[in-house]
């Protein structure tokens, strides 16, 4: 008597290896979008916060915090940037210092709760130029808008539109109308000037 002896063929073998790489493909997709939603959500939450914090201290005391810049948020890592070294909100030839500030984002406290919300660390890119978090740049800065005075919350976002504007068009100091949807497209996002009146 024979007996036959069942078993998987090489090719049956390979097809549920492709099928197990696609489902795994289409997963780890799924939570990369999930995790970007999320990052581009609690930076839209902490926008939101102190735009609003900004604007009642300003119709409180007349004034904004500071006329300089300062880190929004005051849990980034250290280094924060490729190649940098402490932590910062911005890198460039000027930096902020993420302990630089903290008179300006303490005296905001009492309009968010006793807390400092803190934007996404999640690094953007333009290039080889990295991008993070979120800063607020005072009057010192000359920045306007359809010829007004304003002052700046920039913010940079995993997504291809802004969440918190009106955002206006990458042209410092001078902006213009109308609004749009991202002020720049980076690589692998969008970076967001939001313009708060200073006058």
């Amino acid at each position: 008597m024979f007996k036959t002896r069942s078993g998987f063929t090489i090719v049956e073998l390979l097809i549920v290896i492709v099928v197990i790489a696609i489902l795994a493909a289409i997963t780890i997709v799924a939570y990369n979008g999930i995790q970007d939603r999320a990052e581009a959500s609690k930076t839209a939450s902490a926008i939101q916060a102190y735009k609003k914090a900004l604007m009642l201290y300003k119709t409180d005391n007349g004034v904004y915090p500071t006329t300089g810049a300062f880190c929004l948020g005051d849990q980034y890592p250290d280094p924060t940037f490729t190649g940098g070294s402490g932590a910062q909100c911005r890198y460039s030839t000027s930096p902020i210092n993420d302990t630089g500030g903290a008179a300006a984002r303490n005296t905001l406290k009492p309009y968010l709760g006793g807390t400092l919300p803190m934007p996404s660390t999640k690094l953007l890119h333009a290039g080889s130029t990295e991008f993070v978090g979120a800063h607020f740049y005072g009057s010192s800065y000359g920045y306007k808008l359809d010829g007004k005075p304003v002052v700046t919350i920039e913010y940079y976002v995993k997504s291809d539109t802004c969440p918190v504007g009106p955002v206006y068009a990458m042209t410092p100091p001078n902006f213009a109308s109308p609004a749009v949807a991202q002020s720049q497209a980076l690589s692998d996002g969008s970076r967001c000037f939001l313009l708060l009146s200073d006058y």
